[in-house]
C-alpha cells in the first residue's frame, strides 16, 4: 500500500520505524523520497518521530534488531514476512514499542529493588552493630572487677541511678530523673579525683525523657576517684564544671 494511503495514525508508526531504521530497504527509500521532494506532511511527521525515538534513548540502549530477529518479531505478530507491504511493518512497530515499554518497566522495578536491598542492609549493619554494643554491655557488666555504684535514693526528685566503674574498660553511666536539656545544652560527665584536685571531664552524653546512658571507655583508677559527677554544659563542653551539680555518686573502692 502507498504510503499516501496510509492512516494518519498508522503514518506516524511508520515515520518512527524509519527513524529507528526498522524499513526495509526499498520502502526506506519512499520515505526519503518523500522528504527529498519536501512533502509537508512526511516532514512534519519525521520531525515528530525524530522527538520520540531519540527520548527512547534514554531509556533503553540503542541497537538495531538483527534480520532474524526482525523476522520472529514480525512472524509472532501474526503478519507474512514478503507481499504485506506497510501491514507488517506496523505490526513490528507495535511490537517494539510494546518491548521497549517493558524494558523500561522492568528497569525501574529493578532500580526500586536495588534501592531497598540497600536500605535492608544499612538497617541489617545498624541491628549488628546494636547487638554488638549489647554484648559488650553485657560482658561489661558481669565482670566481678566491676564496681557498682548506686545515687539519688532518699532524695524527693533527684537524677538517680547508676554508675558502673571498671578499671580496664571504663566508666559506665544510666541516670533518671534528668531535668530538661535546654537548647544549646549537653550532659558532662566528670571524675573528682581525691585530695581536692580539680574535676577531669569525662565525656558529653545527651538526655531524652529525662533519661540518659553514657559510656566513657579506658583504663580508670576507682581509688583515686572520689566521686562521679554530672553538669550542664554548653554544647561545647567546659574545662571546669558549671554548678549546679546535678549528680555526685560517691565511689568506695575497696
Amino acid at each position: 500500500m502507498p504510503l499516501e494511503n496510509l492512516d494518519p495514525q498508522d503514518r506516524d508508526l511508520l515515520y518512527e520505524l524509519f527513524a529507528l531504521g526498522l524499513l526495509e530497504p526499498d520502502q526506506m527509500a519512499e520515505v526519503r523520497r518523500l522528504l527529498e521532494s519536501g512533502d509537508p506532511e512526511t516532514i512534519a511527521g519525521m520531525r515528530k518521530a525524530s522527538l520520540l525515538t531519540s527520548s527512547l534513548a534514554y531509556i533503553a540502549p540503542e541497537a538495531k534488531p538483527p534480520a532474524a530477529l526482525r523476522r520472529r518479531l514480525m512472524l509472532a505478530s501474526g503478519m507474512k514476512e514478503r507481499g504485506m507491504g506497510w501491514a507488517w511493518i506496523l505490526g513490528l512497530a507495535a511490537t517494539c514499542i510494546v518491548l521497549i515499554t517493558i524494558t523500561f518497566n522492568m528497569n525501574q522495578d529493578v532500580q526500586r529493588r536495588e534501592s531497598q536491598i540497600v536500605e535492608l542492609r544499612a538497617q541489617l549493619d545498624s541491628s549488628q552493630k546494636l547487638v554488638a554494643q549489647a554484648k559488650d554491655l553485657y560482658d561489661f557488666l558481669r565482670q566481678p572487677s566491676t564496681l557498682n555504684v548506686k545515687f539519688g535514693d532518699g532524695q524527693p526528685t533527684p537524677p538517680r541511678g547508676q554508675v558502673f566503674i571498671n578499671r580496664e574498660r571504663g566508666v559506665l553511666l544510666f541516670a533518671g530523673n534528668l531535668p530538661a536539656m535546654p537548647q544549646g545544652k549537653i550532659f558532662e560527665m566528670w571524675f573528682v579525683p581525691k585530695g581536692g584536685g580539680a574535676p577531669i571531664p569525662a565525656g558529653l552524653f545527651r538526655g531524652e525523657n529525662g533519661q540518659g546512658i553514657h559510656f566513657q571507655p579506658g583504663a580508670v583508677n576507682p581509688a583515686s576517684i572520689a566521686a562521679i559527677a554530672v553538669t550542664l554544659e554548653p554544647e561545647a563542653g567546659s574545662a571546669t564544671p558549671t554548678m549546679p551539680i546535678l549528680i555526685a555518686a560517691p565511689v568506695q573502692a575497696e
